[in-house]
Protein backbone atom coordinates (compact mmCIF):
# COMPACT_ATOMS: atom_id res chain seq x y z
CA UNK A 1 0.00 0.00 0.00
CA UNK A 2 1.39 3.37 -1.02
CA UNK A 3 0.66 6.02 1.62
CA UNK A 4 2.46 8.82 -0.22
CA UNK A 5 -0.86 10.15 -1.58
CA UNK A 6 -2.36 10.55 1.88
CA UNK A 7 -2.21 14.06 3.34
CA UNK A 8 0.01 14.68 6.32
CA UNK A 9 -0.53 17.41 8.87
CA UNK A 10 1.76 19.13 11.31
CA UNK A 11 -1.07 20.20 13.65
CA UNK A 12 -4.62 19.31 14.56
CA UNK A 13 -5.64 22.75 13.28
CA UNK A 14 -4.38 21.94 9.78
CA UNK A 15 -6.15 18.59 9.77
CA UNK A 16 -9.43 19.98 11.09
CA UNK A 17 -9.51 22.76 8.50
CA UNK A 18 -9.14 20.16 5.76
CA UNK A 19 -11.83 17.92 7.27
CA UNK A 20 -14.29 20.81 7.62
CA UNK A 21 -13.70 21.89 4.03
CA UNK A 22 -14.56 18.40 2.77
CA UNK A 23 -17.54 18.04 5.11
CA UNK A 24 -18.97 21.38 3.99
CA UNK A 25 -19.58 19.86 0.56
CA UNK A 26 -21.77 17.09 2.00
CA UNK A 27 -23.31 18.37 5.23
CA UNK A 28 -26.24 20.74 4.81
CA UNK A 29 -26.01 22.60 8.09
CA UNK A 30 -24.87 26.12 8.88
CA UNK A 31 -22.29 25.41 11.57
CA UNK A 32 -20.10 22.52 12.59
CA UNK A 33 -16.74 22.37 14.33
CA UNK A 34 -13.82 20.37 15.65
CA UNK A 35 -13.16 20.79 19.36
CA UNK A 36 -10.82 19.54 22.06
CA UNK A 37 -12.11 18.94 25.56
CA UNK A 38 -10.52 17.66 28.72
CA UNK A 39 -13.72 17.58 30.80
CA UNK A 40 -12.75 20.97 32.24
CA UNK A 41 -12.40 23.17 29.16
CA UNK A 42 -13.67 23.04 25.58
CA UNK A 43 -11.53 24.65 22.90
CA UNK A 44 -12.90 25.04 19.37
CA UNK A 45 -9.99 24.14 17.08
CA UNK A 46 -11.75 25.19 13.89
CA UNK A 47 -15.30 25.90 12.80
CA UNK A 48 -17.28 26.16 9.59
CA UNK A 49 -20.17 28.62 9.35
CA UNK A 50 -22.02 28.51 6.01
CA UNK A 51 -24.33 31.54 6.10
CA UNK A 52 -24.17 33.05 9.54
CA UNK A 53 -21.32 33.02 12.06
CA UNK A 54 -22.57 31.09 15.06
CA UNK A 55 -19.28 29.85 16.45
CA UNK A 56 -15.77 31.16 15.83
CA UNK A 57 -12.60 29.14 15.68
CA UNK A 58 -10.50 29.50 18.83
CA UNK A 59 -13.62 29.92 21.02
CA UNK A 60 -13.05 28.58 24.54
CA UNK A 61 -15.51 27.81 27.32
CA UNK A 62 -15.78 25.74 30.44
CA UNK A 63 -16.86 22.15 29.87
CA UNK A 64 -19.77 22.57 32.30
CA UNK A 65 -21.06 25.50 30.21
CA UNK A 66 -20.92 23.68 26.88
CA UNK A 67 -23.74 21.68 25.33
Amino acid sequence: MNNSTLPTYATIEEASNDVLEVMSKFVGVNTFFVAKNDLQDVDIVSSYNRDEIILDSNFETLYRDSY
